[in-house]
């Protein structure tokens, strides 16, 4: 006579019914806490997976309700529920952590994973599938090679990860390239702010020299490489405020779309190629000043971000790097009066970030952004910080153009005068957008996009070109 009894279905965790890895989550978050935890996650290493993954679970609990969910995978509980079918989750997981998870997305009728005394991988996990369900034929969803031994012994074998090597193979979802998740997550359309690079070869007039030209767009290209192993180290830290964001929690380590090992590889590689690169090509200035930027960026990313004031100020001398990279590359000095202006004119554009998040806060009042050193209440004192930097840089233009019209470096430096307006109007105008909750994140990136600003863009170039190029004599014969 057959057996009537249901088939039970048994659910890996990681990377299956979510799109995390927790125990990876854990050690980022651990080793966030202080820079001394990296040496603590080393040595429990040492003990053992087992042990390291109690370690953790104390340590560093999942918040389950954050976690990204696979649809797919919730489907195929959902419909065997229906049937009356047991459900099971089991995973390498530890234990607590699973707990939580069952909590939150269950229920399920047994719970499996990893404790001190043992791994539950593998043959290990069959084990304790076999200890509970006996010789009793089951269904099991997974997807890594370690799942093979399970698919195997399985009656069907689902996978939303790699092909399962079992006779009744069952593929919830098409796998999707992790390069497209690599690129988007390298952010190619923050590269934009690396024009700066630029800006010393066109103050040193050398536009024209096809060898500084060249020597720019490398340092360009190796300064993107460089933002963005930074941006991908600063996702994974800052993945649990991302996805409590609301829109952020769509970014690719964030959602689970790019595995936290390959995000963190591929920023070593960048690192490796900027770096060894700017060695090559741009000589030791260039790759201290390289250098420079990437100590400031992990600094950032590690501690300068979450603290008051410190955090806008880093921002703006991320920017102002850039310029100085610029001119390292090509070998010609920064202008003082440039770096002043970018410090205080993108500690304004910093301020608006701040601004913008603080806007879009719907905790209280009193209680920090996740992350960062500012509540709420701080809207007011960071919009008038902001709006008065941005008129500091104003005041340095125009003292900058009293100089250079006495100075003779430009040869109609007295033009110099017009840069005020147009700067005047965008920042006016970008802190009104933003107050009115028309500028959503990066005012930068909404820069890059909007018609005006683009427009404005040409008319200070427009307007920097003529005060270099254009004789002074020009304009009085231009009138007889």
């Amino acid at each position: 006579m057959a057996d009537a009894r249901p088939v039970p279905l048994i659910v890996d965790c990681d990377r299956t019914l979510t799109r995390a890895d927790m125990a990876i989550e854990a050690c980022v978050r651990f080793g966030k806490q202080h820079w001394t935890h990296w040496f603590i996650l080393m040595w429990w290493m040492l003990t053992g997976r087992a042990a390291m993954k109690t370690q953790l679970a104390r340590a560093c609990p999942v918040d389950a309700g954050r976690l990204p969910v696979n649809a797919c995978v919730t489907a195929i509980i959902d419909e065997a529920r229906r049937d009356g079918r047991p459900v099971i989750l089991a995973s390498a997981g530890h234990r607590r952590n699973l707990s939580r998870v069952a909590r939150t997305l269950g229920p399920f009728d047994a719970v499996i994973g990893s404790s001190r005394s043992g791994n539950a991988k593998g043959r290990a996990k069959l084990d304790a599938i076999r200890a509970i369900i006996g010789d009793a034929p089951f269904d099991y969803v997974g997807d890594s090679k370690a799942d093979r031994i399970l698919w195997r012994a399985a009656r069907t074998a689902y996978t939303v990860g790699v092909t399962t090597g079992a006779t009744d193979e069952r593929r919830l979802e098409q796998p999707k390239p992790v390069w497209r998740a690599l690129i988007k997550a390298m952010r190619p359309h923050q590269w934009a702010k690396n024009a700066l690079v630029f800006v010393p070869l066109l103050t040193a007039g050398l536009i024209g020299d096809g060898e500084a030209v060249m020597r720019a767009a490398l340092a360009f290209v190796l300064l993107s490489l460089l933002a963005s192993s930074v941006y991908l180290v600063n996702d994974t830290l800052d993945i649990e405020a991302d996805r409590a964001h609301r829109t952020k929690h769509k970014r690719p380590i964030a959602s689970g779309a790019l595995p936290i090992p390959v995000a963190l590889a591929a920023a070593a590689l960048f690192v490796a190629v900027a770096l060894g690169g700017a060695l090559i090509g741009l000589g030791l200035p260039g790759t201290l000043a390289l250098g420079g930027y990437f100590v400031l960026t992990v600094a950032y990313s590690f501690y300068i971000k979450s603290t008051v004031i410190a955090d806008v100020v880093a921002l703006a001398m991320l920017y102002t790097v850039r310029l100085v990279i610029g001119a390292a590359a090509i070998g010609v000095p920064v202008s003082g009066w440039l770096l002043l202006f970018s410090m205080f004119f993108f500690l304004s554009l910093a301020y608006l970030k701040r601004y913008i998040e603080l806007r879009q806060a719907t905790g209280p009042d009193h209680r920090l952004l996740g992350g960062r050193g500012y509540a709420p209440s701080d809207v007011d004192i960071v919009a008038i910080s902001g709006v008065s930097s941005g008129m500091v840089s104003l005041l340095v233009v125009a003292l900058f153009a009293e100089a250079m019209a006495k100075d003779g470096s430009y040869a109609s430096g007295g033009l110099l005068w017009l840069l005020v307006l147009p700067l005047l109007y965008w920042l006016n105008r970008v802190w009104m957008m933003a107050r009115r909750g028309e500028v959503d994140g990066d005012p930068v990136a909404f820069a890059i996009r909007d018609r005006k600003s683009i427009l404005l863009g040409v008319i200070i170039l427009a307007i920097v070109a003529a005060a270099k190029f254009v004789p002074a004599g020009w304009w009085s014969g231009l009138g007889s």
